[in-house]
C-alpha cells in the first residue's frame, strides 16, 4: 500500500471531530459541559504573603449532554469543597442550587471532580462557583513568582506573572484547560497598592479591597473568547514609556523594571508597525482595544502570545543601540513579529487540540519574516530566514525519529516535545511552499477566508486546506480535480521530506526526475522500506543559457504516479540545470554527476558564479556536503562545490556552509586528522576574513554585519590571520580601562566572538573580570553574550565550577539560562568530557532544578549526543538514558532523536573517517 495512503488514514481517523464521551481518553475532557465564561478573581500579596494567592472562579457553564459530573482542570490548588456551589438561573429571581454529593480529584489527569445529586440537563445553563488558593512557585510555569535586584537600593523586587501555554493554566484557576473549550473571561486582580496589575483585557476600574487596607483590586473589561492558554495577568511594580497608538487607534504599551524602560524603544516602535501591518495582511481587525508587551526577568519559553498581554524574555523585547548588536535587534524584531502574528493565527483562531500546534507556530514563523520584510527590506529578512529554517528543517526530519508536522499527540505530557524546528521552521518553509505555488493574492485570500469563517473558534488544518481551495478553485489557480488537501497532506502527515533524483540525457536532452524520503544517513536494507514514502513536489527550474531564477511557480508536479520526464528541456549538454528555484520548495536535489561537475564549474568561476541565485547558491552546498554524507554522492565532488567559496561574499551561501563543514568539524576535532580539516577551512575563509576588514571596522549594510559576524567566527574556531591577536588586543584595551564597567570599546556586533577568544587564550583573572561585567550588567543582551563566551574556557576548574553555578539559584545565573550555560561548556573541547560528566552524575539535580518545565532535559541529552561519534559512545549515551528514565520521562522523543544521531555519527565515522586526507588533499 502506498505511504502517503497510510498516513492520510490516519490523518482522517486522528482529525476526527465529534467523538462521544466514551470515546475519549481519560486525560480528555468528556465535552458534556463546556464553559461560556469566566468571573475570575485572583488576589496576591506576593512575598508579603508568602507569595500565596486566593480567589474564586465562578463559571458559567453549557450542558451539551446530560450528565451529573463535572471535571474541571485543578493542579497544585485547593479547593475550598465546603463552599462550592452548582446553580442554574430558572428567571432573574429563582435561583435553583444543586447539591454537589461529592467532591474528588484526579491526580493523574489533574481533574478536580464535582459529582451531582441530580443530572444537569442538555440545552441548559449552569453555574458553577470554585474558590480556591495556591502558592507561586518559582518554576516558570502556572502562576509564578519572579524577580529583580535593583541596583540601586540593592533590594529584591518581586512580580508575579502567568505562562500557561500548554497546560498550565489549571495551576493558576479551575477551568476547562483545553485549546477548544474557548470562552469569555472577567478578571479581577487583588494586591497591594504599590504595585500595578495587567491583563489581557483593558483596566475598566480600581476600587479599594475590601478588609484589606492599603489593597485595591483592579477589574479588567470583559475578553473576547479565548482559550485558556492564553489568559494572562502580571502584579508587578514595573512602568513603561508614553503609550503609543496603531493606525487603526490600538493602545501599545511595553512594560520593564524601572531600569529598563528606556531599552523598550525599538520594540515601542516596532510593534505599533507590524500589528497595522498585519491588519492590512490579513485584512482582519485586531479585535482588542490594546496590546501590552513586558519584559519577564524569569520567563521560560523565548515569548508567550497571550492576546492583549505578550509577555517575553528580556533578551527578547530590550534593546540598547549602543550596546546591543544588530543581531540582537533583528531576534527581538523577529520574536515581537512571531507573537503578534499569532493574535491572529492561534489567538483569533485556535487549533482544536495539539496534534495542529503547527497552525499556530508555522504561520507566527512565516508571518513574522514577511512582517519584517515590509518594515526593514535591508535586512534581507526573506533570503536569510528561508536559509535557516531551510537547514534546521533538513538536518533534523532527516531523522527515522523526526515526526509529522501535524504529529498525533495523546497525553498532555508529549505537547511540550513538539515545540521543535518541525512545528516552527517546517510549518513556515511549508507554507512558503503552498504561497509559491498558490500565488501571493490567492494564498492571502484564502488566509483572510479562513479567519473570518473560523473567527474567534477553533480549526483544524484541513479548514485552512478548504479556504485556499475554495479560493484557488474560483481562481483557476488548480485544475478542478485537485485540491490544497490532496498536495500538503502529503507533507503534514506524513514524517520527512524528499530527496529527488535528476538525470538527464545528453544524447536526446530528456531529465528523469524520481523521488524517495531522504534520511541522514545510507540506509541499512531494513530501513530502504522507510524510502517509499512519496510526496506531491512542485518543480521549477532553469538551465545556464537563460538563467531566470525570478519565476518559483512550479512548471511542473512530481506525483507519486512514478517518475516523471521532462523533454524538450532546452540545456545543452555543457549546460548545467538546476532545478527549485529560490528553494521554493522543500527538497533536495541529487543531479546526475556530469550535470554535478558542470556546477562546480560554474560556481569556481569567478565571472558567472553570481548568475546563480545565492539561495541556490546555498542549496547547492547544502545538497552536495550532505548527500556525500549520506553516501549518494562522492565527497570529492562536493568539496569542489564548496571550493568556490574563498570568492564568495554573501552571507546565505556561507551560512549554508558553516553549518555543513561543522557537522564534518564535529565528526574530526578530537580526531587525529583534524589538522587536515582545518588546514582546508584556513584555507577556504582566509581571503573573506581578509575582506572583512580590521575588527575595529564596522561594515556597512546589515548583509555585511552578518557576513563579518560568520567570517570572525570561523576565523576565532581555526586561528586564521591575525584574529587572535586583535581580539586579545581588544579586550586588554577594554580590560585596562578605568571605566569598564560603563566603557567597552569593543564593537557591539562582535563581541561575542572578541569575549569568547579573550577567555579561551586567558586565565582566571579574565574570566573573573568577564563575570562581574555580566553581573553589574542592567542589559539581557549583553548578559546572554557573556554567558555564551564564560564557556570559552580551558580552565577545567573553571568549567565545572561554571556547570555548577548553572544548578544554582544563588549564583547569579537565573534558571531559565541553565541549558544554555551547561550547552555553551558542551560545545567546547575541553568542556565536552566535563559536561558529560557534570550530566550523568547530577541528572537527579539538573532534573529537580527544572522542575515543571523538565522536558528540558532532552535539550542537554542533544547537545552530547551531536557530538559523540564512536559505537562505544552511543552504547555509553544507550546506558545513561536507561538508567535515568525517571528523569528523561518527558523527554523520550528527544532522547531517542539523539540516540538516533549518535548512530548516524558513528556510521559515518566508520565508513569516512580514514578518508579524510584523501578527500581534503590540495589537489582538490
Amino acid at each position: 500500500m502506498n505511504t502517503y495512503f497510510i498516513y492520510s488514514i490516519i490523518g482522517l481517523i486522528l482529525g476526527t471531530t465529534g467523538c462521544s464521551a466514551a470515546d475519549l481518553p481519560p486525560y480528555r475532557l468528556d465535552g458534556k459541559v463546556e464553559p461560556r465564561h469566566y468571573d475570575l478573581v485572583i488576589n496576591t500579596g506576593l512575598e508579603t504573603d508568602e507569595f500565596k494567592f486566593w480567589g474564586s472562579a465562578l463559571i458559567e457553564i453549557a450542558c451539551i449532554e446530560e450528565t451529573d459530573r463535572i471535571a474541571v482542570h485543578s493542579h497544585n490548588l485547593v479547593i475550598d469543597e465546603s463552599h462550592v456551589t452548582l446553580t442554574q438561573a430558572l428567571n432573574p429571581e429563582n435561583l435553583k442550587k444543586f447539591n454537589i454529593a461529592s467532591h474528588s480529584y484526579d491526580k493523574e489527569n489533574e481533574y478536580y471532580i464535582a459529582q451531582t445529586d441530580s443530572k444537569l440537563q442538555a440545552g441548559q445553563n449552569y453555574s458553577l462557583f470554585i474558590p480556591f488558593s495556591g502558592v507561586m512557585p518559582d518554576d516558570l510555569a502556572g502562576f509564578y513568582r519572579s524577580s529583580y535586584t535593583d541596583s540601586k537600593t540593592n533590594e529584591t523586587k518581586w512580580l508575579g506573572v502567568t505562562q500557561f501555554e500548554s497546560t498550565d493554566a489549571r495551576k493558576a484557576f479551575p477551568c476547562f484547560d483545553e485549546p477548544k473549550m474557548k470562552a469569555t473571561f472577567t478578571i479581577t486582580i487583588g494586591h497591594p497598592e504599590k504595585y500595578t496589575s495587567l491583563s489581557n483585557m483593558p483596566l475598566e476600574e480600581t476600587i479599594p479591597m475590601p478588609n484589606k487596607p492599603g489593597w485595591v483590586q483592579d477589574k479588567f473589561q470583559k475578553s473576547v473568547p479565548m482559550s485558556t492558554y492564553l489568559v494572562a495577568w502580571m502584579v508587578s511594580d514595573f512602568t513603561h514609556k508614553e503609550a503609543t497608538m496603531t493606525e487603526g487607534g490600538v493602545t501599545f504599551r511595553v512594560w520593564a523594571r524601572e531600569e529598563a524602560v528606556n531599552q523598550t524603544d525599538f520594540a515601542n516602535q516596532f510593534g505599533p508597525k507590524v500589528l497595522s501591518y498585519y491588519e492590512e495582511y490579513f485584512d482582519t481587525k485586531y479585535p482588542l482595544p490594546k496590546q501590552d508587551m513586558a519584559a519577564i526577568p524569569d520567563f521560560s519559553a523565548g515569548a508567550m502570545e497571550n492576546w492583549g498581554l505578550i509577555t517575553y524574555r528580556e533578551v527578547l523585547l530590550l534593546f540598547d543601540p549602543k550596546a546591543s548588536s544588530s543581531l540582537n535587534q533583528e531576534r527581538i524584531a523577529s520574536v515581537i513579529a512571531h507573537e503578534l502574528a499569532h493574535q491572529w493565527f492561534g489567538n483569533l483562531v485556535t487549533m482544536e487540540w495539539w496534534t495542529d500546534l503547527w497552525l499556530n507556530e508555522g504561520f507566527a514563523t512565516y508571518v513574522a519574516t514577511i512582517g519584517l520584510h515590509h518594515l526593514n527590506p535591508e535586512w534581507n529578512s526573506l533570503v536569510h530566514e528561508v536559509t535557516e529554517n531551510m537547514l534546521a528543517v533538513f538536518r533534523l526530519d532527516s531523522l527515522q525519529s523526526s515526526h509529522p508536522v501535524s504529529v498525533p499527540i495523546g497525553h498532555p505530557n508529549e505537547i511540550a516535545q513538539i515545540f521543535d524546528n518541525i512545528s516552527y521552521e517546517k510549518g513556515s518553509c511549508i507554507i512558503r511552499m503552498m504561497n509559491q505555488f498558490l500565488g501571493e493574492d490567492v494564498f492571502r485570500a484564502g488566509v483572510t477566508l479562513y479567519l473570518s469563517k473560523h473567527k474567534f473558534g477553533n480549526a483544524r488544518q484541513d479548514d485552512l486546506w478548504a479556504a485556499l481551495t475554495e479560493i484557488a478553485h474560483e481562481r483557476g489557480v488548480l485544475d478542478p480535480d485537485v485540491t490544497v488537501k490532496m498536495i500538503m497532506d502529503t507533507w503534514t502527515v506524513q514524517t520527512g521530506y524528499p530527496v529527488l533524483s535528476v538525470v538527464r540525457n545528453y544524447e536526446t536532452g530528456d531529465i528523469s526526475v524520481s523521488q524517495r524520503r531522504y534520511l541522514g544517513i545510507e540506509p541499512s536494507a531494513e530501513e530502504r522500506s522507510l524510502q517509499e514514502a512519496c510526496w506531491r513536489v512542485p518543480l521549477s527550474y532553469t538551465y545556464q543559457e537563460i538563467a531566470d531564477f525570478s519565476e518559483t511557480k512550479p512548471e511542473k508536479w512530481l506525483t507519486c504516479e512514478g517518475p516523471l520526464n521532462i523533454s524538450t528541456f532546452g540545456a545543452s549538454e555543457d549546460q548545467w540545470i538546476i532545478f527549485n528555484i529560490q528553494v521554493s520548495g522543500l527538497y533536495r536535489i541529487n543531479y546526475d554527476l556530469k550535470n554535478w561537475n558542470l556546477l562546480a564549474g560554474a560556481l569556481n568561476d569567478e565571472s558567472s558564479f553570481k548568475k546563480i541565485h545565492p539561495l541556490n547558491r546555498m542549496q547547492l552546498i547544502a545538497d552536495a556536503m550532505d548527500l556525500a554524507w549520506m553516501g549518494d554522492l562522492e565527497y570529492k565532488t562536493a568539496f569542489s562545490v564548496c571550493r568556490y567559496l574563498s570568492h564568495e561574499t554573501e552571507y546565505v551561501p556561507w551560512s549554508s556552509a558553516a553549518s555543513a563543514l561543522g557537522q564534518i568539524d564535529t565528526m574530526l576535532r578530537r580526531t587525529a586528522n583534524y589538522g587536515y580539516f582545518k588546514n582546508y577551512i584556513r584555507e577556504l575563509v582566509s581571503s573573506a576574513f581578509k575582506r572583512s576588514g580590521p575588527l575595529t571596522e564596522t561594515p556597512k549594510g546589515f548583509e555585511a554585519i552578518k557576513m563579518k559576524n560568520l567570517v570572525t567566527g570561523l576565523a576565532d574556531k581555526y586561528e586564521i590571520g591575525d584574529f587572535k591577536d586583535q581580539a586579545l588586543q581588544l579586550f586588554k584595551k577594554w580590560y585596562n580601562h578605568k571605566n569598564s564597567d560603563t566603557v567597552n570599546p569593543i564593537p557591539k556586533d562582535i563581541r561575542g566572538r572578541i569575549y569568547c577568544t579573550a577567555i579561551k587564550n586567558g586565565g582566571d583573572e579574565e574570566w573573573a573580570f568577564l563575570w562581574a561585567r555580566y553581573l553589574k550588567s542592567n542589559l539581557a543582551t549583553e548578559k546572554s553574550t557573556i554567558l555564551s563566551a564564560l564557556g570559552c574556557s580551558r580552565k577545567v576548574w573553571l568549567l565545572n565550577r561554571y556547570l555548577e553555578w548553572s544548578i544554582d539559584k544563588t549564583s547569579g545565573i537565573r534558571s531559565q539560562d541553565a541549558a544554555s550555560v551547561f550547552s555553551s561548556v558542551a560545545y567546547n573541547e575541553v568542556g565536552f568530557s566535563l559536561a558529560k560528566e557534570f550530566f550523568a552524575q547530577r541528572v537527579a539535580d539538573i532534573f529537580a532544578y527544572h522542575g515543571a518545565k523538565n522536558s528540558r532535559m532532552g535539550s542537554y541529552v542533544k547537545v552530547l549526543a551531536n557530538q559523540m561519534i564512536s559505537r562505544a559512545e552511543y552504547d555509553e549515551m544507550k546506558e545513561l538514558t536507561q538508567k535515568h528514565e525517571e528523569y528523561l520521562k518527558f523527554s523520550g522523543l528527544s532522547v531517542k532523536q539523539a540516540l538516533e544521531s549518535i548512530d548516524i555519527n558513528a556510521r559515518w565515522h566508520s565508513k569516512h573517517y580514514a578518508a579524510i586526507p584523501d578527500y581534503l588533499s590540495p589537489s582538490l
